[in-house]
């Protein structure tokens, strides 16, 4: 304990901030030896001895021309801004999170195509009968649930849930069934009869057949659309812009596409058969019929060496052949001399004469899929001899 007046003290400053040294104790009349005011309160001493080195010390306001009241304010915003810093930490960290989960789920469907490449590239040269039969055990109850929730629903937004390319396919499907009846099939007495996986266009697909016990017989087509196997809603239809009979009687647009069964008109000779044109007729399937035409179409006259005439001539052969597209085990459905198609017709009509010109052949086949079938420079290679 140090007696008053006895020793000097340091002391601080409460206006500059300066150390100075005076007597320890009370004193009224005290003054700070640097800005010559009361150093106001008390009694600081800290030591008895000076420091090494005195320095002025000054607050941080007073030094950067700053009221209390703003750096109140300051440390708000810096508050705010480790809230900003925050939030986006969470928000940075939440969309890794997501990402890894969808890069999962992407490896996972990565991991079961290859698997489904796989084993089926196999199943396609016959060699691991007991992997096809994996491999179908394992899709085909989602393809059951797909096509049963489809014909079981009321409405066409029910059942577009069970259909691959929802978004694409809700059109023409409201405007399809606007023209056609829904097929009316009774799911207890549906059951499958055949099955099997063909690679369309780089695309593994699962066809399979149903037949009714009431006698309608049918094919339906699954392909994997986000994760799961939905109905290939075009090929199950038979999807058409418009009736093809209601065409042929003048209705509608001048130009639509189609699904349609096409059989080639033989002449008699053998120089007739194999001239510069080929000659065929187009009819309309029958859902749940197969055997079954609708009407037929006037005569096509084709050039042979055109696009349309190379397709439609090897689709033909292909029929004769009993060969089918995309490595397919299962026979056709349709009588011999039928060859399924999807093409482009334009109707004419100038002065009561009604004509009709194939545009395009789309597709020698049902499915929904860019690939035509046939690969057209291959074929005019033969051709040409090149």
């Amino acid at each position: 304990m140090i007696a008053p007046g006895m020793k000097k003290v340091w002391y601080h400053c409460g206006h500059c901030g300066s150390l100075f040294k005076e007597k320890f104790g009370v004193d009224e009349g005290r003054h700070c030896a640097v800005c010559d005011q009361k150093p106001g309160t008390g009694i600081w001493p800290a030591r008895t001895e000076a420091p090494a080195e005195v320095h002025r010390e000054v607050p941080a306001f007073d030094r950067r021309g700053e009221s209390v009241e703003d750096t109140g304010r300051r440390a708000v915003r810096r508050k705010r801004q480790k809230n900003i810093m925050l939030r986006v930490v969470m928000i940075w960290t939440f969309l890794m999170l997501l990402a890894v989960g969808v890069h999962y789920h992407f490896i996972e469907n990565k991991q079961e195509d290859a698997q489904l490449e796989t084993v089926a590239g196999r199943m396609i040269e016959g060699t691991l009968a007991d992997e096809r039969i994996a491999l179908l055990n394992q899709v085909l109850p989602e393809c059951h649930q797909a096509l049963g929730g489809f014909l079981a629903a009321g409405t066409p937004e029910a059942r577009n849930q069970f259909v691959a390319d929802p978004i694409e396919t809700a059109s023409k499907m409201a405007s399809f069934y606007r023209d056609n009846p829904l097929p009316n099939v009774d799911l207890r007495q549906l059951q499958r009869v055949a099955q099997d996986v063909i690679l369309v266009g780089g695309e593994w697909m699962v066809e399979t057949r149903w037949k009714e016990k009431e006698g309608q017989v049918f094919d339906a087509v699954f392909r994997r659309d986000a994760g799961s196997w939905k109905l290939d809603w075009e090929h199950f239809s038979r999807y058409s812009e418009f009736p093809w009979a209601l065409f042929l009687a003048g209705e509608g647009p001048d130009t639509a596409h189609f699904r349609l069964l096409v059989r080639q008109l033989l002449a008699g000779s053998e120089k007739e058969r194999s001239g510069a044109r080929l000659s065929v007729v187009m009819m309309a399937p029958e859902f749940g019929n197969p055997t079954a035409t609708g009407v037929e179409s006037p005569e096509f006259v084709i050039h042979r060496r055109s696009d349309e005439g190379l397709l439609l001539e090897r689709a033909f052969e292909a029929r004769s052949e009993n060969t089918r597209l995309f490595g397919r085990k299962l026979p056709p459905m349709e009588n011999e001399g039928l060859a399924r198609v999807n093409v482009r017709v334009r109707r004419e009509e100038t002065g009561g004469v009604r004509k009709f010109f194939l545009e395009q052949v789309i597709a020698c086949h049902w499915i929904d899929s860019p690939e035509v079938g046939y690969d057209l420079t291959r074929l005019k290679d033969d051709l040409f001899g090149n």
